[in-house]
């Protein structure tokens, strides 16, 4: 059985929102000793943002974007989710230095003030990033061509850890 394009973003943005809505957790065990072991969680959440998260972002620009860009007949109607992917890369970006100090230096008020910080703004722009792309894929589904959307399926149904 071949899903369509709202099937497969569903079900993909589902597994990636199961490790996104654990985010805020995170933050709060670097400010609060009796959450645990603050540093459990940065190596499995960095390797997810920079495993599974900017993949999909590599995958969501070369096969839906594009398409997108053509159903909406605006080369720029796109641009606005384009930043939010270099914002996303800047934080990933920032939360990997800033983890990296962690680990090496140990955790510090000022370290863990820094990266509860990225961590939020992650959390926040990936909510509304991951349901507004998984919106433009309904698009893609009522105006694309002949077999379009499973193209952009398939092209798009990579691996995600979970």
């Amino acid at each position: 059985m071949t899903l369509t394009l709202p099937q497969v973003a569903h079900a993909h943005h589902e597994r990636i929102l199961a490790l996104v809505d654990r985010l805020p957790e995170q933050a709060d065990m670097l400010l609060d000793p009796r959450a645990g072991d603050p540093l459990a969680g940065i190596e499995a959440t960095d390797e997810f943002l920079t495993g599974t998260l900017l993949p999909h972002i590599e995958a969501a620009e070369r096969a839906v974007y594009p398409v997108l860009e053509r159903v909406l007949q605006n080369r720029h109607s796109l641009r606005p989710m384009r930043n939010e992917h270099d914002q996303i890369r800047r934080l990933v970006g920032e939360y990997s230095r800033l983890s990296a100090q962690l680990r090496a230096g140990g955790l510090t008020i000022g370290r863990g003030v820094a990266l509860r910080r990225v961590i939020f703004a992650l959390y926040a722009l990936l909510k509304v990033h991951l349901a507004e792309e998984e919106a433009y894929s309904y698009l893609i589904e009522r105006n694309g061509h002949a077999g379009l959307s499973e193209v952009v399926a398939s092209a798009l149904d990579h691996p995600v850890a979970g």
